[in-house]
């Protein structure tokens, strides 16, 4: 590059093009913007088999740079046409993971400054706006006031709710380990046993392993009539912890849900919290998808005991319009939290040079270094902040309640056709059902329940226009049918449920 040429000719920064950024910005904001519109003439599941997009792309890097022009149009012949479109209205698996246009505006702001805000001083607006938006969201949902930054607890944005059940599970085993009085040379550190609802996220478990925890003791679900659907089994726990307890063994973590991914089951947390409180057990609640609809005080009343727990998080890329890496997170006890994570005022404190300030020094701020494992972070306060100054506490139930009522809508249409049942009361925006008849009115058994309901998740999905997933509880399969989108109406629904129909046997 002639540096000097550049400047008589006025030509931009080639690292950070403005001109470029304004010029195909635009085109690729289009390209999103035309994609969403028109995103039904995408199936939402690609018909392709693995390797396909590997084999349209160079097995070897670039040496000379393109334009940008030619990576758009590379960006809409080869991947629009290959992803498993989220976004799209016929898109009824998992649950959702919706973004906004908000959110995707912050994105750019975020992106150009590049900040990792790992200090106060590294980021100041991003580290008080984070401290704001995560008390905003503390008052949204009608959460215990001690999740406020200026109590006691606190919150943070972690990237993924797998990352808060993991330091959920360290600061437990840190708060044990400084209530016996050991480290981890002592050998009642091989005596920790943790705790694991049926209804639990995989996560849960991949938490308890990465940690090296010796003992895991996965509570069974039953089913609860009074509220047509599972829930994990208070008897069994009390008596497997006090049995623990006899062993010798070191109770210390319980992972609860608020709506499970499975059947969006909601454990009982205040009786969860009676068991775990006499025992000195972490008690975290994991409220990825359903805590969003604490936004409607009308879903409040089911989460009783939610003031005594230790730690809570939802997962805002979901319901909540935030796009990926936007989990808000929160402790009941802040400093412990920070200290099992070799934060400020912990006598292992992690504190070189570089890092040392004054404000950290001087001020109570806060350095989200201490929150996370690694340093870094992005500026998703700047996504939380657009969207809800955007849309207002109104718009964000809006949406939550229209995707409930498409769920209950769905609900109606299973009612109406005799060989498909529910398979659990339809709770938030989740409706889950079995096929239980064949055509001349016949009963399945219960393995053909199974087979049949997992052929008609099978053959839907490889049909492409529709995706949705199935799950297990006690050895049963399922369908679910998860109203994701914002595009979705009620003749998307419509149709997958004739689709269904003809599937049928």
């Amino acid at each position: 590059l002639n540096l000097d040429s550049m400047e008589e000719k006025k030509i931009t920064n080639p690292y950070f093009n403005t001109e470029d950024l304004k010029k195909y910005g635009l085109k690729a904001l289009e390209l999103a913007a035309d994609t969403y519109d028109n995103i039904e003439k995408y199936d939402v599941l690609p018909k392709i088999e693995p390797g396909q997009v590997r084999s349209m792309l160079s097995f070897t890097p670039p040496e000379k740079g393109v334009s940008l022009e030619e990576i758009l149009k590379d960006t809409e012949k080869i991947i629009m046409p290959n992803v498993t479109h989220w976004q799209h209205p016929n898109f009824f698996a998992y649950f959702p993971s919706n973004t906004s246009h908000a959110a995707l505006i912050a994105d750019i702001i975020c992106h150009s400054l590049n900040s990792p805000g790992f200090t106060w001083i590294a980021s100041p607006a991003a580290t008080e706006l984070e401290n704001t938006v995560c008390d905003w969201v503390v008052q949204l949902l009608g959460l215990p006031e001690h999740f406020l930054l200026q109590n006691k607890g606190g919150g943070t944005i972690a990237y993924s709710t797998g990352d808060c059940i993991f330091l959920t599970v360290q600061a437990a085993k840190f708060r044990k380990m400084k209530e016996l009085g050991i480290d981890f040379r002592d050998p009642r550190i091989l005596k920790l046993v943790a705790y694991l609802p049926e209804t639990a996220h995989s996560q849960n478990k991949k938490a308890l392993l990465l940690k090296d925890v010796p003992y895991i003791r996965e509570i069974p679900a039953k089913w609860d009539e009074s509220i047509q659907n599972y829930t994990v089994d208070l008897e069994y726990l009390a008596k497997t912890v006090e049995e623990d307890v006899k062993e010798g063994l070191i109770p210390f973590w319980l992972g609860a849900t608020f709506g499970s991914t499975s059947c969006c089951s909601v454990d009982p947390i205040d009786g969860l919290v009676k068991i775990c409180k006499p025992h000195g057990i972490w008690v975290n609640v994991d409220a990825a998808y359903a805590g969003a609809a604490l936004v409607c005080p009308e879903f409040r009343e089911m989460i009783k005991g939610i003031e005594e727990v230790d730690s809570f998080q939802v997962n805002f890329a979901k319901w909540m319009m935030a796009g990926t890496g936007a989990v808000m997170f929160y402790v009941k006890d802040k400093f412990l939290y920070n200290e099992s994570l070799a934060g400020k005022n912990s006598q292992l404190y992690i504190d070189p040079e570089y890092l040392r300030n004054k404000f950290t020094k001087e001020h109570e701020v806060t350095d989200y270094k201490d929150w996370q494992i690694s340093l870094g972070r992005r500026f998703s306060s700047l996504r939380i902040w657009y969207l809800f100054r955007n849309l207002g506490a109104e718009g964000l139930r809006a949406q939550i309640k229209h995707k409930v009522d498409l769920a209950l809508y769905f609900d109606k249409l299973v009612l109406t056709e005799p060989r498909l049942k529910l398979f659990c009361k339809t709770v938030f925006g989740l409706v889950c059902f079995v096929v239980v008849k064949d055509k001349d009115g016949k009963e399945y058994t219960p393995e053909e329940i199974n087979t049949e309901s997992k052929r008609i998740a099978d053959e839907i999905n490889a049909e492409g226009k529709f995706h949705l997933v199935g799950s297990t509880m006690s050895g049963k399969y399922f369908l679910r049918v998860s109203p994701c989108s914002h595009n979705t109406e009620e003749k998307h629904l419509d149709a997958l449920f004739k689709r269904i129909v003809e599937l049928l046997k």
